[in-house]
C-alpha cells in the first residue's frame, strides 16, 4: 500500500525521505508535548479537585461547628431567659412583699398610735384620780385631826356624825 507523504510528492519511498523523518520527529515531539501538557493539566485538575474536596470537608466541618455553636448559644439563651424570668418573678414577689409589709407597718403604726393615745388618756385619768384620792385622804386626815384636837366639840354638838370608815377605801 502506498503511503502518501504530507510534505512531498506521492512517492512510495516516503520513509527514506529526510523531510519525512524530520516531519515525523516533529510530529512525535508535538505529540509528546501535547501528552506532557495533558498530563500536567490532569495533575493540576486532580490537585484542584483534591483541594476542592478538602475545602468541602472543611466547609462541612465549619457547618458542624457552627451548628454546635448555635445549639450551645440557644441553650445559653434559654438558660438566660429562664434566669431573667426567675429574676422578674422574684422582683415581682419582692414588690408584693414590700407592699404587704408597708401596709402591715402602717396598720401597726396606727395601732401603736391608738394604744399610745389610750395609754395617755389612762395616764391622765390616773393622775386625776390620784389627785382626787390624795385630796379626799387629806380631807379625811384633817377631819380626824380636827376631831382629835377638840374632843369637846363632839360632846357639844350631837348632830355631828362620824365618817363612814367603809367609804374611805372605796374612792
Amino acid at each position: 500500500m502506498p503511503t502518501m507523504s504530507l510534505l512531498g510528492s506521492g512517492s512510495s519511498n516516503a520513509s527514506s525521505n529526510p523531510e519525512s523523518h524530520h516531519f515525523m520527529a516533529n510530529e512525535a515531539k508535538a505529540d509528546q508535548r501535547n501528552l506532557d501538557h495533558a498530563i500536567k493539566d490532569l495533575n493540576t485538575a486532580e490537585k484542584l479537585h483534591s483541594k476542592s474536596v478538602k475545602a468541602t470537608e472543611k466547609a462541612n466541618s465549619a457547618i458542624d461547628k457552627a451548628v454546635k455553636k448555635e445549639h450551645s448559644a440557644a441553650q445559653a439563651l434559654n438558660k438566660a431567659e429562664h434566669k431573667l424570668d426567675a429574676a422578674v418573678a422574684d422582683q415581682k414577689n419582692a414588690r408584693k412583699t414590700l407592699e404587704t409589709d408597708r401596709q402591715h407597718e402602717t396598720q401597726l403604726g396606727a395601732d401603736v398610735q391608738q394604744r399610745r393615745s389610750t395609754m395617755e388618756e389612762m395616764q391622765q385619768r390616773k393622775v386625776t384620780n390620784d389627785q382626787t384620792r390624795e385630796s379626799t385622804l387629806a380631807q379625811l386626815h384633817q377631819q380626824a385631826a380636827d376631831r382629835l384636837a377638840s374632843p369637846d366639840r363632839e360632846t357639844l354638838s350631837p348632830t355631828t356624825t362620824q365618817p363612814d370608815t367603809d367609804a374611805v377605801g372605796t374612792t
